[in-house]
């Protein structure tokens, strides 16, 4: 049997007392120690272990936690919304620009001035053109 010994705990009484544990064992070390000691011990774990059930379980204190957590996270939460809105907005813009652009561009063909001054457009590059090889050819070299 392997044991731990030597552990020399004085008691209320001013009597020391030695414990001994036995490692191997699954069990709890007994502790040879006075019966009122070891009632007032268990109670005080009881009623420790029952105050920390309630402190931790307390309605209270839960709802203390979300409104921390709702205070931490509900300014962020409000500046993304805002960030998503205006990025909404400038989508949607963008998206009316390509309609209105599509839909002059079919048109175009449609308006006679503008093939007009296509037309225009031509013949005055062609002219430049010939009054360019009109010019280089009478200047004399």
């Amino acid at each position: 049997m392997n044991t731990i010994s030597g552990f020399d705990i004085p008691s209320r009484q001013g009597i020391s007392r030695n414990f001994v544990f036995d490692v191997n064992s699954n069990q709890t070390a007994h502790l040879d120690a006075h019966p009122e000691t070891s009632s007032l011990s268990s109670s005080v774990c009881q009623k420790s272990s029952e105050s920390l059930h309630l402190v931790v379980n307390e309605t209270s204190l839960a709802c203390y936690r979300i409104q921390e957590h709702v205070n931490k996270t509900v300014p962020h939460l409000k500046s993304t919304s805002s960030q998503l809105d205006s990025v909404k907005q400038n989508i949607e813009g963008a998206g009316f620009d390509l309609d209105y652009t599509a839909d002059f561009l079919q048109k175009v063909d449609i308006i006679p001035e503008l093939q007009n001054i296509q037309a225009w457009l031509k013949n005055a590059l062609i002219n430049a053109g010939k009054i360019k090889d009109l010019k280089d050819t009478s200047s004399p070299t």
